[in-house]
């Protein structure tokens, strides 16, 4: 069967933690997971070829590392997390590279990180820390917004459902897989989302091009099929399906907030061109967009299967 079995909860300086702890500890509590605790911390100023004096690189270097390691443990104490939790404080400058130092003592089925907003553009070139993870994290990754608990009871499904690329077809399935890890005591009522673009406004820019009047339904049709056999195969509720004309970043928040979700499970392409860099990929919309929790699944993604 496939299970979550080991936890990484990241957690991060510069934004507030008490939400993705307590996520953390629901998530392992209802799974009898392990959880392991993570921060990181990096500062140029102690790398050879900045300070000259190189002990004074050191002191400073071991101050560092010192604050990191009560700061963490002065959040332990106020949100009762068990003192012989693992903890773990990394020396490096990107979130993700404390996922990997980690990865090498411990093989991990989730990460778990407290969201945080991009602000401007220049964040995007510049690389926001919860992208770097999203994209180069080696296990899927739960980015926690403002909700105190999944109170809802409800998960989201953000599928392509008519693609005919195998990552989109892999991901779906990772999705499905990782929902029904969630949802394995049928706690959860479980929806799906998938939208469909707006021909009309597409072929209203060639205006030479003649239009047929059964096209739109056509593509309708065609997401419908698509969506009702994944729904089959993974039962989900007629009524739960919900295919959309639009973006897919306004159809996955428009429903989120509608049916006010708890998790949203999307998933995540490692693109590298420079339109992915400045808008931005579906997920990260999401993320911006949403007060649900986004977790997100590469293609090459998926949990320990045991026996």
């Amino acid at each position: 069967m496939l299970a979550i079995k080991n936890v990484l909860l990241l957690l991060d300086q510069e934004v507030g933690n008490h939400n993705a702890i307590k996520r953390a500890m629901q998530i392992c509590q209802e799974h009898d997971a392990n959880l392991f605790v993570t921060t990181y911390v990096y500062n140029h100023a102690c790398e050879e070829g900045s300070l000259s004096d190189l002990d004074m690189r050191h002191e400073l270097k071991s101050m560092l590392l010192e604050q990191a390691q009560a700061w963490a443990e002065n959040l332990f104490k106020e949100l009762y997390l068990p003192a012989d939790t693992p903890l773990s404080i990394c020396w490096c400058r990107h979130a993700y590279q404390a996922v990997i130092d980690n990865s090498e003592d411990a093989s991990f089925d989730l990460v778990i990180k407290a969201a945080a907003k991009h602000h401007n553009i220049v964040e995007r070139v510049l690389q926001h820390q919860d992208w770097n993870l999203l994209k180069h994290c080696p296990a899927p990754v739960l980015l926690v917004k403002a909700k105190a608990a999944w109170e809802a009871r409800t998960v989201i499904a953000a599928v392509d459902a008519t693609s005919l690329d195998k990552s989109h077809k892999i991901i779906n399935e990772h999705i499905f897989e990782f929902i029904e890890i969630i949802n394995q005591d049928d706690k959860y009522n479980v929806h799906m989302v998938n939208s469909y673009p707006m021909l009309s406004l597409t072929l209203a820019s060639l205006p030479d091009a003649p239009i047929p009047e059964d096209l739109q339904q056509y593509v309708v049709d065609q997401h419908t099929q698509a969506c009702e056999i994944l729904a089959e195969k993974y039962n989900i509720a007629d009524d739960n399906i919900h295919i959309i004309e639009g973006e897919p970043e306004e159809a996955i928040t428009k429903t989120a907030e509608k049916l006010d979700a708890d998790v949203i499970v999307v998933g995540i392409l490692n693109e590298e061109d420079l339109q992915s860099v400045i808008l931005g990929s579906t997920v990260e919309h999401v993320l911006d967009s949403t007060h649900a929790d986004v977790l997100a699944i590469k293609p090459q993604d998926g949990v320990i299967d045991i026996d």
